[in-house]
């Protein structure tokens, strides 16, 4: 599209916050196992089909419903945030970054799976919080705080 020089330069050199759901999220990433073309690589680490032999129920893929989410770490972003609540999901892949430091959060599903993840300006988000209701609405009022 011929964005990716601004975007680089807004993200990664200005330090605009910026915030990646979904498949948004999994852009993020340097590659995925979805196909050939690299990610933006902005948080190193590789986006993963989820593997359907580990689900107990059916259906398996793709993950839809709600599920709970476990913060990693203490942070502003999930302040006022009902846990037990959690948020909707609607994925089959997941974004495993090789760093923990970058998890910013996880949830189960087929096993542990990075939900969250942040570095430095960049967050993203593997669940949708315009489909959660409250979560939604405060996680969203709580990145535009930052």
């Amino acid at each position: 599209s011929g964005m990716r020089g601004q975007l680089d330069e807004l993200v990664l050199e200005k330090k605009v916050p910026i915030l990646g759901v979904c498949v948004g999220m999994q852009m993020m990433a340097s590659k995925s196992e979805e196909g050939e073309v690299k990610g933006l690589d902005w948080i190193p680490g590789s986006v993963k089909l989820i593997d359907a032999s580990k689900l107990k129920h059916k259906p398996t893929v793709p993950h839809m419903g709600w599920n709970q989410v476990n913060p990693e770490k203490d942070v502003q972003i999930f302040e006022n945030i009902e846990h037990e609540q959690g948020f909707y999901f609607l994925h089959s892949y997941f974004f495993e970054c090789e760093s923990n430091d970058d998890v910013l959060a996880t949830s189960e599903y087929a096993g542990k799976f990075s939900c969250a993840v942040h570095r430095g300006n960049i967050y993203g988000f593997q669940f949708h919080p315009e489909k959660s209701l409250t979560n939604g609405v405060n996680l969203l009022k709580n990145f535009a705080n930052i």
